[in-house]
């Protein structure tokens, strides 16, 4: 895999670049300082795999430059490296609208700045695994398995969707899809951090017809309403009621999907459980606890998943889960969500 970083903070392209270098089949191809530089180098170098960038550059700031890279490369796989403030959250949720793919949050500060140091943790924990679980990923056709199911199972009672990685993108490209308002509530679970989920509700609920929000304590499960667990928070719902709380993380993560699906088991509502693009297993023994109660499963499918770790997971525990490619999930939730 050909990686470029740009980063107007030789520190950060110092520290990214040296990160990379420790991860098998990884080359980082060329570092540069903005997103001119950045557009520029695909002349040089068409081949490259991945771009790591920043969004806040001089000359040319990371949301333009996805902007044109994306007119003339729509392939290559973009992950933004967003400062942890309101203003990069939103900025974030710009480069997904723009064509970014993926994000990690950056260290507020170069001060001290060490691959050894707390703040290396954006690098070492959220951007190599990512990076990782690319160099993994089968070349396989975004459209190639398809099967989207020609009558539902069931009438349901509410939507729950979990995802992670590639996620954003996902979540961004089904609801500005979605034409027409639910007739049921949906829950997101989507591992992000605080900020991020407030921005990712904002921006859901201005590209589509459904109500979306940031999950607050003590909200009523309402149709055509959709509540993404807020970053840090695992979301529980009793008696169409919306808990937060802030146990122990679970498979690593704090909002798990499993937590929430654990949480229905004994609601007596009827469900469609959908499990997009993720690394791990989150979500994979939750619904292993709901299949019980005739609970309907959907999974993206590998070709269109930027990793199929959790919906992969899903497969493994119940194959006869419907496997559906990223450009039907619109269609399908709509139909889910008009039963």
């Amino acid at each position: 895999m050909k990686v470029l970083v740009v980063d107007d903070s030789l520190v950060f392209r110092s520290a990214i670049s040296t990160a990379l270098r420790t991860l098998k089949d990884v080359e980082v191809t060329k570092t540069v300082s903005n997103g001119k530089f950045a557009v520029e180098a695909f002349k040089n170098y068409p081949d490259i795999d991945l771009v790591i960038i920043d969004l806040e550059m001089p000359v040319m700031d990371g949301l333009t430059a996805i902007t044109e890279i994306r007119k003339f490369n729509s392939k290559v796989f973009i992950i933004v490296f967003s400062s942890l403030t309101q203003r990069g959250a939103e900025n974030t949720m710009l480069a997904l609208q723009y064509g970014a793919n993926d994000f990690v949050t950056k260290p507020v500060s170069t001060d001290d700045f060490t691959l050894e140091g707390p703040q290396a943790n954006s690098i070492t924990l959220e951007l190599l695994p990512k990076v990782a679980a690319l160099t993994k990923r089968e070349a396989i056709p975004r459209k190639v398995i398809r099967s989207v199911p020609l009558h539902l199972k069931n009438k349901y009672d509410l939507i729950v969707i979990g995802s992670s990685t590639g996620g954003p993108d996902a979540l961004a490209r089904i609801f500005k899809n979605i034409t027409a308002p639910l007739k049921i509530p949906v829950l997101i679970v989507q591992h992000m951090p605080p900020l991020f989920t407030e921005k990712m509700a904002e921006m859901l609920n201005r590209i589509s017809p459904i109500n979306v929000h940031e999950a607050k304590e003590g909200m009523n499960l309402l149709p055509n309403n959709c509540y993404l667990a807020p970053g840090d928070y695992h979301m529980t719902i009793s008696e169409k009621k919306i808990h937060l709380n802030q146990n122990e993380k679970v498979c690593f993560v704090r909002p798990s999907i499993d937590v929430t699906l654990f949480s229905l088991k004994d609601s007596g509502l009827r469900m469609a459980i959908l499990i997009l693009t993720g690394m791990g297993e989150d979500g994979a023994q939750g619904c292993v606890q709901l299949k019980e109660r005739g609970t309907d499963f959907y999974i993206q499918d590998k070709g269109s998943s930027v990793v199929w770790g959790m919906p992969g997971a899903v497969h493994r525990e119940l194959p006869e889960a419907e496997i559906i490619n990223i450009e039907d999930m619109a269609s399908l939730l709509m139909k889910l969500g008009q039963a």
